[in-house]
């Protein structure tokens, strides 16, 4: 199993899924996101959710991104983007991409801190 959340939001936001399922999104979002990539920060984006549909277990928390303070708001909005397109492409988990979409849209911009990594 695989639990997406924002532990900023509170255990109450959590999406469990299966690992099939996890990796299904993740590849649709990268797909979406590779389309439109243009940044550093955004090929980083690609490639995290690379690794991550390839070992889909655990926990991925919004946190786990590797946001920047300065550039936060266009980076949420590349994501949702991102996001949107695949659950266009990616219908059958549409309910599932909009979940996760409505935790990175509610992600609060206090909790992102300069130097962070991708995880």
């Amino acid at each position: 199993m695989v639990v997406f959340s924002n532990r900023h939001l509170g255990a109450s936001t959590e999406l469990v899924m299966s690992a099939e399922l996890a990796t299904a999104m993740l590849a649709a979002v990268r797909d979406a996101a590779a389309g439109a990539a243009e940044g550093r920060w955004e090929h980083e984006l690609v490639a995290w959710l690379e690794r991550r549909a390839a070992q889909p277990t655990g926990a991925l928390d919004v946190g786990d991104v590797a946001w920047t303070p300065e550039h936060f708001e266009p980076q949420r909005v590349f994501m949702i983007d991102a996001i949107a397109r695949a659950a266009v492409a990616s219908h059958e988990h549409a309910a599932a991409l909009r979940r996760w979409r409505e935790m990175i849209a509610a992600h609060p911009r206090a909790s992102v801190r300069a130097g962070r990594r991708w995880q």
